[in-house]
């Protein structure tokens, strides 16, 4: 925006030296110009400001010149724009800017030249998002997360880092889709039986045949008096005393949002390994529940299962991703997602059983065997 302004300000005539400590900006308009008109500005954010600011500067007759400064260094001009933007910040109302573009100098569509299968794909759910269906049930359960994660640690986030906190590193594929789903309210649970085109036979089936109710994510995950999820949160509560970290129990928020998760140490650092071990026990957890639920309703004909089965499949589930990180941290990975055998280590030890005996190797060392700890 403040190029923009720069650009139009000043004379058609007038040489002019923006100097910015904003790469992106700078690049935006230079280096990376060509590529994003070729491409229709498909990947590019602030689509309509950085189309403007091109065609100002192509309208101008005097050469426009960028200069880069490293931000934050005390270059007067850098502290002078800082204050600046921060007082824009704190205005009531947006100010007014024209982003209409000249017909002679707009550019639209992208060249088929440089389109590629990615750059299409992009476009298209661009403009399918530009248009969504109101999803009442959907924004109403992101309201309890982010009201959750807000009561449990005083953290306020947007709904995109809700959805993006979904695809975490620590959070397995399937739990992922899991996560996804039940927020959209997408499983055929509950009043979806009501729906009119449903058969009258099928409706049963929107009851809870344990309590009787109108069967939602709300009560099959934290409500259901059958045999699995008190089972499960209370067998959760005991193995995270292990951790001395503070138990803020189990709800939407720290659930669904446990990979935004907040432990802090008494000077107010973050305790990142306990926000990963978090994020790991309770969406296996979670998960466990829904895929306990989903086998009682639907194998077992409505059977319940014993508490000796439910603590067996609590334990081997934690067990099971254990090995699976440790399998994982052995291959030496790398890229966005990869594990280190010292970050698994770190994340894990404080729920190992007898982690005082273990070997220095131990994580990538497949002949030492380890489990969780069990009871408080």
């Amino acid at each position: 925006m403040a190029t923009l302004l720069a650009t139009t300000a000043a004379g058609h005539r007038t040489r002019v030296t923006q100097v910015t400590d904003s790469r992106t900006t700078m690049d935006s308009l230079t280096r990376w110009k060509a590529t994003h008109e070729d491409l229709g500005y498909i990947f590019q954010k602030n689509t309509l400001l950085t189309r403007t600011a091109v065609a100002r500067l192509r309208m101008r007759r005097a050469h426009t010149l960028f200069e880069w400064v490293k931000g934050h260094t005390g270059h007067p001009g850098n502290e002078a724009a800082d204050r600046l933007a921060a007082a824009g910040a704190d205005k009531p109302a947006d100010d007014t800017v024209c982003l209409t573009l000249p017909p002679a100098y707009s550019l639209s569509g992208a060249k088929l030249q440089a389109m590629t299968q990615k750059a299409a794909y992009h476009a298209i759910r661009a403009r399918k998002d530009r248009l969504p269906q109101p999803r009442p049930r959907t924004v109403a359960n992101l309201d309890r997360i982010t009201s959750g994660l807000l009561a449990a640690y005083g953290t306020r986030l947007h709904d995109e880092t809700i959805w993006l906190s979904f695809r975490a590193r620590h959070v397995s594929r399937p739990i992922s889709q899991f996560l996804w789903m039940a927020t959209h309210d997408a499983y055929m649970i509950g009043s979806h039986w009501f729906r009119p085109n449903m058969p009258a036979d099928l409706r049963a089936r929107a009851l809870c045949a344990r309590c009787g109710e109108c069967e939602s994510m709300t009560h099959l995950l934290f409500e259901c008096d059958a045999h699995g999820q008190e089972i499960i949160w209370r067998l959760l509560e005991q193995l995270w005393t292990h951790t001395g970290a503070r138990w803020a129990g189990v709800s939407w928020g720290t659930t669904f949002g446990a990979a935004c998760a907040v432990f802090a140490t008494p000077e107010g650092g973050r305790r990142t390994a306990i926000e990963h071990l978090w994020c790991i026990l309770c969406t296996e957890a979670l998960y466990l529940v829904w895929k306990l639920r989903c086998e009682r309703v639907i194998r077992n004909d409505g059977g319940d299962f014993t508490e000796d089965e439910v603590t067996n499949r609590f334990y081997a589930t934690l067990e099971s991703r254990l090995s699976l990180d440790r399998r994982t941290a052995a291959l030496y990975a790398t890229g966005r997602k990869a594990l280190r055998p010292q970050e698994v280590e770190r994340i894990w030890l404080p729920v190992i059983d007898r982690s005082s005996d273990l070997p220095p190797r131990w994580v990538v060392n497949c002949g030492v065997l380890v489990g969780i700890k069990r009871g408080r």
